[in-house]
């Protein structure tokens, strides 16, 4: 049995794995759909060494040179692209195709050429080196400046220069006259060995990034609301149990409002669920835009949305409010009605929870319902003073 058939069996499975790795997370993933990509990048890589076993096994030593060469170049070029893509940055397509089409053309005019001339295996290493040197300044140019994704970048960086140090090695050590007597060879462990523990310290790094991508991808849509992108009734609850671990320093300073949008249902009646998407888009983008830094806003579900201020006076909280209302009115859509949002207010109580404190602001909404909308209700339970503050607007 020759010497390397073990590492081309090797690193045939370890390139077969995680490409099966990255094509299995862009499946299940829609978000991650450029992992897709480097799975094939990684796919493509595992054509080699099987091309150098079917070598071993009587297959046409010529016609596997071009196999193997066409295979693990395109692999490390269109990595490049593949962790382009995954950034979501501009892919270096033509760069990948043109370092492609120079090492193919290179390994067709020297098919003939003797194995044990340096000049012909620096060429041949080097058709490997750029494409991993491209890779590398993909991440430094694309990738985000983490402890990750810099080891991946010297990674990538002594790949490529140990691509360039092959050669010295092959003149060391003999690499056989043909495809069939390098499997027997100790060059073809070496080889092998070393590019494949590189590669796969490569595929490792990059599957890290794409599942710790992945998972703080998901965490954050599940806690926001994915039509408005505000963060969601998950998030608040997040925002809320901070919030009131210092309410006791301060009581009576806290506040939770409630907006509610005023006849969304005959928006969605008389113009559709589309037109009403993009009113509720329009509604919270404008709260979103008009808030105070400080604030925490969010999207609980329907034509409702929740504010949280925090360290404000009774006049300060009522401004907010008041400021808020006129901005939605200033509002301006095709084919609707002028809009305008009824809101509730109420202290927050930290010995109540969320939905306690949503209640008691829910309580005022309905009162600003009821005492003809477009304006804010205040509900204070713990002296039993309400105020209103009325719309005079024309």
């Amino acid at each position: 049995m020759p010497q390397a058939l073990l590492p081309f069996i090797m690193n045939t499975m370890i390139a077969v794995m995680l490409a099966a790795s990255f094509l299995l997370i862009a499946y299940l993933n829609p978000k991650a759909r450029a992992a897709r990509w480097i799975g094939l990048s990684f796919l493509f890589g595992a054509m080699e060494p099987v091309s150098n076993m079917a070598v071993v096994f009587g297959a046409d030593a010529q016609t596997m040179r071009i196999v193997a060469t066409a295979c693990f170049l395109t692999g490390l070029a269109i990595l490049s692209p593949a962790l382009s893509l995954f950034h979501g940055s501009s892919p270096m397509w033509a760069a990948a195709f043109c370092l492609i089409a120079a090492g193919m053309a290179y390994r067709i005019a020297t098919l003939d050429t003797p194995r044990d001339y340096l000049w012909y295996q620096v060429g041949f290493q080097l058709c490997f080196a750029l494409p991993a040197a491209l890779c590398a300044f993909t991440v430094w140019r694309h990738a985000r400046a983490t402890a990750l994704n810099r080891v991946l970048l010297w990674l990538l960086a002594i790949t490529s220069l140990h691509f360039l140090l092959k050669p010295l090695v092959a003149m060391r050590w003999n690499t056989g006259a043909n495809e069939a007597e390098f499997a027997s060879t100790t060059y073809a462990i070496v080889s092998q060995v070393s590019s494949g523990l590189l590669l796969l310290g490569i595929g490792l790094f990059i599957l890290i990034s794409v599942l710790q991508t992945v998972v703080q991808t998901n965490h954050a849509e599940a806690r926001h609301d994915h039509l408005t992108g505000l963060p969601n009734r998950r998030a608040l609850q997040e925002v809320f149990d901070a919030l009131v671990q210092a309410t006791p320093q301060r009581p009576g300073r806290d506040f939770l409002a409630i907006f509610d949008l005023d006849h969304f249902k005959r928006i969605n009646d008389n113009c559709g669920h589309d037109k009403g998407d993009q009113v509720l888009r329009e509604i919270a983008a404008c709260l979103d835009r008009n808030r105070p830094a400080s604030a925490h806003l969010a999207r609980i579900g329907g034509e409702e949305f929740i504010l949280l201020l925090a360290d404000q006076s009774m006049e300060g909280a009522a401004s907010v409010c008041e400021t808020l209302r006129l901005a939605v009115r200033q509002l301006a859509l095709p084919d609707v009605d002028r809009l305008t949002v009824s809101i509730g207010l109420a202290t927050i109580r930290a010995d109540d929870s969320l939905a306690e404190n949503m209640r008691r602001a829910d309580q005022a909404l309905y009162a600003a319902k009821n005492g003809g909308r477009d304006r804010c209700e205040f509900a204070w339970p713990e002296t039993k003073l309400r105020l209103s503050l009325v719309s005079r607007s024309s």
